[in-house]
């Protein structure tokens, strides 16, 4: 909800910052009309034109860039679509940032690895689309690996990193993905998904969270097979604009770095499943732990070796054939 002194239109929005006679002289000159012209625009009287607003945007502090720009997208959704001056936004990835991931690939122990550049990638790219701590949340999810013989039938959130409203951490929760998902859905279609607003009219799944306003899933493939895929939400509503989509698609291409071969699965291993809803899953993660201490025992007794990571697999596929029977059996009732 905004707060009273937060415009809730671009005119409102404009009316507010040529409020003073040297801002309004000011902004005349760099959009090349008479300050009249801005007066009118902000009062509803008349529109700007097309290369009004790219003027307008450009001429814009960019402290306020952004929240002109949402409020823009209301009544200009073309927007989205189009390469804008944004507020001084880096349509590359850094080539700094490049070194680094490189280095942390040759240089990094394998038992830290995988961790390492998952922070590394995570963190710059929320930097990177998010500089100014609006709030944006970016969380990585990857394919359960199967049993033998099966195939992969989930995804689960395995971390992620945000700016407030969210927690800087946020919390690997125990929580498996479907087909009901946006990015189950993106991974089984192959391509990104995205939703710009809650009002936005489309065919793909959305579950909502707290101060969510627009979402945008991208799969992760690393040689044409299936790795997991990237979350990332906003707390603005039309935040995902081509030029920030075009970055997401950079990281999404560099986070196949975190994944290795084993990691990975051809399209026709994967055939995700409708999951059941977090609240319904909450109850069967009450015993993780005392699950995971049960695989030791289980193979002490057989005289086997396992580490915590094969552990934890076994549990996670116990647990994923519990969740999708309670699914079938809702499915059943309804």
């Amino acid at each position: 909800m905004n707060s009273p002194q937060e415009p809730s239109t671009w005119q409102e929005f404009l009316g507010q910052f040529i409020a003073t006679s040297q801002e309004r002289e000011r902004l005349a000159t760099a959009v090349r009309v008479r300050s009249i012209t801005l007066q009118r625009w902000a009062e509803g009287s008349s529109r700007p034109r097309h290369e009004n607003i790219r003027m307008l945007l450009k001429s814009l502090p960019r402290s306020r860039y952004p929240l002109f720009l949402r409020l823009l997208l209301v009544d200009f959704p073309e927007l989205a679509q189009e390469e804008l001056p944004e507020d001084h936004f880096l349509q590359t990835l850094p080539t700094e940032f490049y070194r680094r991931a490189m280095s942390n690939l040759a240089l990094t122990p394998q038992p830290m690895y995988r961790q390492a550049m998952q922070d590394l990638i995570l963190q710059q790219a929320l930097e990177h689309l998010d500089p100014d701590r609006h709030g944006l949340s970016i969380a990585l999810a990857v394919c359960v690996p199967p049993r033998p013989g099966e195939k992969v039938r989930s995804l689960r959130e395995v971390g992620g990193l945000a700016n407030p409203p969210w927690p800087r951490n946020l919390p690997e929760k125990p929580l498996f993905l479907g087909a009901e998902s946006l990015i189950g859905h993106a991974i089984g279609k192959a391509y990104s998904c995205v939703i710009n607003s809650q009002e936005e009219m489309t065919f793909f799944p959305a579950h909502w969270t707290e101060h969510e306003r627009s979402a945008a899933a991208f799969p992760i493939f690393r040689q044409g097979r299936v790795a997991g895929g990237l979350v990332i939400s906003s707390v603005e509503e039309y935040f995902f604009t081509a030029p920030r989509l075009s970055v997401i698609e950079d990281y999404s291409y560099l986070s196949t770095c975190i994944f290795e071969a084993e990691d990975t699965f051809r399209f026709d291993e994967v055939e995700l499943r409708v999951m059941p809803s977090y609240v319904q899953q909450l109850p069967y993660f009450n015993d993780y732990k005392q699950r995971v201490s049960q695989k030791f025992v289980e193979a002490d007794e057989k005289r086997h070796h396992i580490s915590l990571q094969h552990a934890r697999q076994l549990v996670w596929q116990d647990l994923e054939d519990l969740l999708l029977q309670l699914a079938w059996s809702v499915k059943r009732e309804i």
